[in-house]
């Protein structure tokens, strides 16, 4: 019995399957990360927490001094000022907003020397105009320095409710 190896023993230990694997694509980035650290994701999520509470400058204080905002048909780069104005318009478009966190997950990227915090999540807001809508987001925030440098958020809509 000593001398049986588990598979996942020899996993664990450090095998890297994926350098042994033979993938119909090229990954643009890398495929190599590890566990990161969690200081990450809980900067984010508070950067996010500000945001449904209204902080814009508090929420600001996680980007860096010049940052990427990438969405739905949206491209922003600029300083800080610049993200500041875009985030209070995106904000006071509406009177309320709530997030609710299926999970996350902070990867490292050692090769790259890069952290990503990914999110999933449904956000549910009310506009101006008291109606109510939500859409499912999952967010690859890129994070070196101890601040946000990209924020790219993809979004899905949910179908709505079928008329009776």
């Amino acid at each position: 019995m000593s001398g049986c190896k588990n598979k996942s023993d020899t996993d664990a230990a450090g095998t890297d399957t994926a350098a042994k694997l033979d993938f119909p694509f090229t990954p643009k980035y890398s495929i190599k990360w590890q566990p990161g650290d969690e200081k990450n994701a809980l900067m984010v999520l508070n950067c996010l927490k500000k945001y449904v509470d209204g902080d814009i400058k508090g929420c600001a204080e996680a980007f860096a001094d010049t940052a990427e905002f990438i969405g739905d048909q949206f491209y922003f780069k600029g300083g800080k000022d610049s993200l500041i104005k875009m985030i209070t318009d995106m904000r006071s478009a509406s009177t309320s907003v709530s997030k609710e966190f299926d999970s996350w997950m902070t990867t490292y990227y050692p090769d790259k020397k890069d952290t990503w915090v990914t999110l999933w999540y449904t956000e549910k807001m009310t506009g101006k105009n008291g109606k109510k809508d939500s859409i499912y987001y999952v967010d690859d925030v890129l994070i070196r320095d101890s601040k946000v440098r990209i924020y790219d958020e993809k979004m899905r809509r949910f179908v709505p409710p079928m008329k009776k």
